[in-house]
């Protein structure tokens, strides 16, 4: 399904068939919000990025869509992630910013004034033009026109399409008077999103040292 085809089922799921009661640019705002937190939710899109390494540089950017981290390797051998507060604790008695050496470790800053990796420690000439490789969980390009297909287009995805449908119209339903119906309705849309989730993690198991399992509602 694309944007128009779930911005219908939406509508149906929120017993608004003739998207009056909302408008169709909050039908689109709802369903993106959708295709986000499905994909935080599920980690089951999936992307690698490299950078080649430079002599005496120990940040490089992240992707523009990158949430989260999934390993990271230095020509082929894996680095070992770390906080700023681990190393701080084992280098009480030097500026760790400052150790040079093959790194072994490296460090995610995300936040928006950063959005960068750092290796530690800093590496030097020997390990110039090595290529850092990156496999990470994006956040999925927003939804604008009918025909644009959720999680970034993935064939693999579109069996989570009523999912994205069911959670889009449990958003809108939100701002709803909670009336017994109301609610119920909630909660069996919330249900059919659960289960798309809870599949999605099952089938593609990239999160199994770590499942992300849905409680389902009762």
């Amino acid at each position: 399904m694309n944007l128009g085809t779930i911005r219908t089922l939406a509508a149906s799921f929120a017993q608004d068939p003739n998207i009056t009661r909302y408008t169709s640019a909050r039908y689109n705002q709802a369903i993106n919000l959708a295709n986000q937190q499905f994909a935080m939710d599920t980690r089951a899109l999936w992307k690698d990025s490299s950078s080649t390494v430079v002599d005496g540089t120990a940040t490089y950017s992240l992707p523009s869509d990158f949430m989260w981290e999934d390993w990271v390797t230095l020509a082929n051998l894996p680095l070992i992630p770390i906080s700023r507060y681990r190393i701080q604790e084992v280098s009480k008695t030097n500026d760790w910013t400052l150790d040079k050496g093959t790194p072994t470790h490296y460090i995610i800053d995300p936040e928006e004034a950063q959005k960068k990796i750092r290796l530690y420690p800093i590496p030097q000439s020997d390990d110039a033009s090595k290529t850092v490789v990156m496999r990470y969980f994006p956040l999925p390009a927003t939804l604008s026109s009918d025909t644009d297909t959720p999680m970034n287009s993935s064939a693999l995805m579109s069996q989570f399409h009523m999912g994205l449908a069911a959670f889009a119209a449990w958003t809108l339903l939100l701002s709803e008077q909670s009336t017994p119906q109301i609610v119920e309705k909630r909660n069996e849309l919330l249900k059919v999103y659960t289960d798309a989730v809870n599949k999605a993690t099952e089938t593609f198991r990239n999160t199994v040292s770590a499942p992300l399992r849905l409680r389902p509602i009762k």
